[in-house]
């Protein structure tokens, strides 16, 4: 887990508001953080914040973020959840981005 998660979280709201042109309102919660714009929503989950191996840590967490928004089209007024899915591959977790509504 990364030592600060505040400023986790204050990295991927920024990024979040450099990537869409909005500003985003954070709602925390137990298990996940929603990132809300007057377009956009995004659901962060705890999954997909924390680090499952050292070289996780290598890899700023905007990076991460990049990586899967590459596997989607994001449309406004969705709400899109990042988490982990179990794959069957070396390491068991990947990175991952879904449409939720």
């Amino acid at each position: 887990m990364y030592k600060d998660i505040n400023k986790v979280l204050e990295n991927i709201g920024a990024h979040f508001e450099v990537s869409f042109s909005e500003k985003f309102q954070v709602d925390r919660q137990f298990r996940y953080v929603d990132f809300i714009s007057e377009s956009y929503s995004f659901r962060v989950r705890a999954a997909f914040i924390q680090a499952r191996i050292a070289e996780d840590f290598e890899v700023p967490i905007q990076q991460r973020i990049e990586e899967v928004l590459k596997t989607v089209c994001i449309e406004k007024g969705a709400m899109y959840d990042f988490s982990t899915k179990f794959v069957d591959e070396p390491l068991p977790t990947k990175y991952c981005v879904e449409l939720v509504k």
